[in-house]
């Protein structure tokens, strides 16, 4: 376990969402992986339904974005903006990040560029 980087109690609840959406989003080797060993070795008071809790959370609220997205993307292509997204995000999901937020808005325009052949 990396001590360093380890939290220590009391742990934010916006804090932990937004490192395991982090987490969740993460290209690499742990693409699609769940979170819940990644998350629990910085927060290690968690408990194991507690990281369950959060794994299903975070993949609510990146694929809300992505979903998001993709739809826009559907209805102005290469010109959806941003801002529209984050207005849209937001309302839903608040606590998150304008790291993270870019981060959603960015795999899902990858993903509507993929697909739809911009």
């Amino acid at each position: 376990m990396n001590l360093y980087r380890c939290k220590k109690e009391p742990y934010k609840e916006d804090e932990i969402l937004n490192y395991g959406l982090s987490l969740a989003m993460a290209f690499g080797k742990n693409w699609l992986k769940p979170i819940q060993p990644r998350l629990g070795k910085i927060y290690p008071a968690l408990s194991d339904v507690e990281l369950e809790q959060y794994n299903t959370k975070c993949q609510e609220v990146m694929t809300f974005g992505h979903t998001a997205v993709y739809e826009l993307a559907e209805r102005y292509g290469k010109a959806t903006d941003i801002k529209e997204f984050e207005g849209i995000f937001t309302s839903q999901y608040s606590w998150v990040t304008s790291k993270n937020i870019n981060n959603i808005f960015s795999q899902g325009m990858y993903y509507a560029f993929k697909d739809m052949g911009f």
